[in-house]
């Protein structure tokens, strides 16, 4: 599928990708380039064109920036550091140095310390896991990293420009704290590294408390945020070096932490406590076809991309850990899509082999099993450095893993001649408060407005809700800590005359005998308050927080136990709602809600779901409700009635329906509409658009949007084109999606071209994939806001007219 509009960022011809883009019959083609684009750093002073940069480059394929090479060396005189060496040349040097022993240290990576240096060959300690979702993850260290939206509120922008350019800011705060030798807490130890991890798991079940990591449960959308991210974190300048490694996790179909749990407990520790799963250390039976339609195509996205790194996850799949799957590592990852980085292991993977999923008979075995599958560093060193025996055929495995670790910082740069450079955090982040705000509000997503959004300026307003001045609350998971965060209630006081009303009334729980405050209007700020580790919210007093949350909601190592709204937030907007004011409900999750029997409520007048919005989640609530910007976001999940839970068991991995069995299936392409609330894909707007077909030839389509503006200001929509299929294989799935800014015009044009591989569907029997025959309808956006019916041959498809 070829899909090309007015605001597209990025060449994307390597996979296949023709781009061009039309405005009143201006036609824009992206630039080609072989490698991920330059690395650098802002150097503007005008805040706004710092913002605007990183996108001019992108779209104009200019280098704004200047670049860290230079001539200083830093390596020394050992023979590997002669940068006209050969990359593998270098690699074999430096590795045939090393003794065994040397070798497993270098293997054996704390998550807090890394692996050790070597001082008599010049090498420094190095820690290939960094955690860098949404911002570089760092506790009480300087300087303070940007938080982005979480990452599943930032695949609601559907926007890959937004992607690439997030990635490119992480990998650039990344690289400076490596240069300077951040520290992590009370670990005063240099924290370097610039292997960063991100989740690429599909957010399988709607339950999963990891899910607010990933991009959402549509194959195509994850893939796309993959490949993006990764070339944004690892930007660079021509003939220089990308700016950070991307490291995609967790390999392969992870997305379970054990089902729902009120101990609060880590994941590191659950496991250990009578009657309580195995959390994550799981077996997942994937079927073929789910496996090729679903659980790879991420990972497939990411190797294709040239990410320098994939973490190997805990669990099983079809019996055999992944971190011991030589059909995954080697077969799959390496030899079919070429990956050629580094595979580190979620922490203690190994060890699990061994002691939890008994997959060997000794702990020497299993970890020879692992290395000979394709891993290469293990995370928590403790199991690795006691139980590795060097000799015979584990030193070539050594070997090996070390090359495979070490090719990785040689392409970074470390030991090359050392970059003249000094700038300070200011001109490094430049820019990037004001990319985290833009992100934010593309990735918030209207689902109600019965016409009284948006509010005007300056009215009075009652704030209520659990997480109405909430701030670490908005980020979400594996967040940039600590942050400058502006709460609902800071960004409202902007633009409104805000008054919150006492814990007694204001919070949750409250009593329809609550006097009616003399406001114009009423908005509550609730949803779910994300790993609750203590079962309190730190932004209100306890009495008050186990009204608005139960247990252990959504975060690493608890699954949430349903999907409906907290009685206590219930019972508060009932109480809002009596009061015969517009009440405005906005919601804080990374996971979907059941709203069934909340969005038909009297007098409320509007639902916004924020995700997890990062640290400029409160402006971005303020702009976007007094309408100084549109709401453009579409759903990443699907909204679920929570009695489709009772048919659901969390470890049955299959995606589609068996209805013979009253297996509804999983996700939008295979669930009925009887158990969904909001649709994946759903998003509403201030604005108004007409959708026309321009033209129509074979496989080849031009749509034509016509925008009617509330308000004279710029708009953006993102257009979503799904394909249904003449059989009933499934409902739909997504084929292609660009986002289209409104500015000076009010009409653009979207291309799209389909291919042969978009009318593909996966045959178990075959184990291949092939082409459906038949009458294929093609629906622009979800629900279908027009469609076109196309048929398809094995050659592609026949030539039809534009109105049948």
């Amino acid at each position: 599928m070829h899909l090309a509009s007015s605001r597209t960022e990025a060449t994307r011809a390597k996979q296949g990708f023709k781009l061009s883009a039309k405005r009143h019959e201006k036609t824009v083609t992206t630039g080609t380039h072989k490698n991920p684009p330059p690395f650098h750093f802002e150097m503007a002073s005008i805040m706004w064109l710092t913002w605007l940069a990183p996108w001019l480059a992108l779209a104009c394929g200019k280098e704004t920036f200047f670049d860290i090479r230079t001539s200083i060396s830093s390596c020394g005189d050992f023979d590997w550091c002669d940068a006209t060496r050969g990359l593998e040349e270098r690699v074999e040097l430096l590795v045939k140095e090393m003794t065994p022993e040397e070798k497993i240290l270098q293997l054996s990576n704390d998550l807090f310390g890394g692996v050790p240096a070597i001082e008599r060959l010049g090498l420094e300690s190095y820690n290939y896991i960094r955690e860098a979702a949404h911002g570089v993850l760092l506790r009480d260290g300087k300087p303070e990293a940007t938080s982005f939206p979480q990452v599943v509120s930032m695949a609601a922008s559907f926007n890959r420009s937004l992607f690439r350019a997030v990635g490119q800011a992480v990998g650039r705060e990344a690289r400076f704290m490596q240069e300077i030798g951040v520290t992590w807490g009370r670990y005063k130890g240099r924290y370097g590294g610039l292997v960063l991890q991100f989740n690429v798991n599909l957010f399988r079940d709607p339950r999963w408390g990891r899910g607010q990591e990933t991009p959402g449960e549509c194959p195509k959308l994850t893939a796309a945020f993959a490949e993006e991210y990764v070339k944004g974190i690892q930007h660079r300048a021509d003939g220089g070096w990308p700016q950070a490694a991307a490291s995609c996790k967790h390999y392969a179909a992870y997305s379970f932490e054990g089902g729902p749990t009120k101990l609060n407990t880590s994941s590191s520790m659950r496991h250990l406590l009578p009657g309580q799963s195995n959390l994550s250390r799981h077996n997942e039976d994937a079927h073929a076809r789910d496996f090729a339609e679903s659980y790879a195509k991420p990972w497939e996205a990411c190797a294709k991309a040239e990410a320098m790194g994939v973490m190997c996850a805990y669990n099983q799949v079809n019996g055999v850990p992944s971190c011991g799957d030589k059909s995954l590592l080697r077969k799959l990852l390496r030899d079919t899509w070429g990956f050629q980085g580094v595979v580190v292991t979620d922490c203690d993977s190994i060890s699990d082999m061994y002691a939890l999923q008994k997959y060997k008979s000794t702990p020497a075995a299993t970890i020879e099993a692992a290395l000979d599958a394709g891993t290469d560093v293990s995370c928590s060193p403790g199991f690795f450095k006691r139980y590795a025996e060097p000799g015979g055929a584990m030193d070539a495995l050594l070997t090996t893993a070390v090359k495979d670790a070490l090719r990785v910082r040689f392409r970074l740069g470390e030991f090359d001649p050392k970059p003249r450079w000094n700038p300070t955090w200011s001109e490094v982040s430049a820019g990037h408060k004001e990319m985290a705000l833009d992100a934010a509000l593309q990735s918030t997503v209207l689902l109600k407005n019965d016409g009284r959004l948006p509010l005007q300026k300056g009215l009075r307003l009652a704030l209520l809700g659990p997480l109405r001045n909430a701030t670490k609350r908005l980020l979400g998971n594996y967040e940039a800590w600590p942050v400058q965060v502006t709460s609902p209630l800071e960004g409202l006081k902007k633009v409104a005359e805000v008054v919150t009303p006492g814990e007694e009334m204001g919070l949750c729980g409250t009593s329809p005998q609550v006097e009616k405050p003399d406001v114009d209007a009423v908005v509550v700020v609730g949803g779910l308050t994300g790993e609750d580790d203590e079962v309190q919210d730190p932004d209100m007093r306890p009495v008050y927080s186990k009204l608005c949350a139960e247990g252990c909601l959504e975060g690493e190592g608890c699954d949430r136990p349903h999907l409906r709204l907290a009685k206590g937030q219930q019972s508060l907007l009932e109480t809002a709602a009596s009061w015969g004011l517009p009440v405005v409900l906005v919601l804080i999750s990374g996971g979907p809600l059941d709203l069934a029997h909340v969005k038909d409520m009297p007098n409320l007048a509007g639902i916004l779901w924020m995700g997890y919005p990062g640290q400029e989640g409160g402006t971005a609530l303020a702009q976007l409700l007094v309408g100084e910007r549109s709401p453009s976001g579409r759903l990443p999940q699907t909204f679920y009635r929570d009695e489709y839970l009772e048919h659901l068991p969390m470890n049955d991995y299959r995606f589609p329906a068996q209805p013979s069995a009253k297996y509804p299936g999983r996700g939008y392409r295979f669930v009925e509409d009887q158990w969904v609330v909001y649709p994946f894909g759903f998003g509403l707007s201030y604005d108004s658009f007409k959708y026309t077909w321009e033209d129509i030839s074979q496989c080849q389509l031009k749509l034509r949007l016509d925008r009617t503006a509330f308000r004279d200001t710029p708009g953006a929509l993102s257009v979503l084109f799904f394909l249904r299929p003449p059989e009933d294989v499934l409902r739909k799935r997504l084929v292609g999606f660009e986002r289209v800014n409104f500015a000076e015009s009010q009409s653009a044009l979207v291309s799209l071209t389909l291919t042969l591989k978009d009318f593909e569907l996966y045959e178990a029997e075959q184990n291949h994939q092939r082409v459906l025959e038949g009458e294929w309808v093609l629906e622009v956006n979800s629900p279908a806001e027009l469609t076109h019916t196309l048929r398809v041959t094995s050659n592609g498809c026949e030539q039809r007219a534009l109105y049948p």
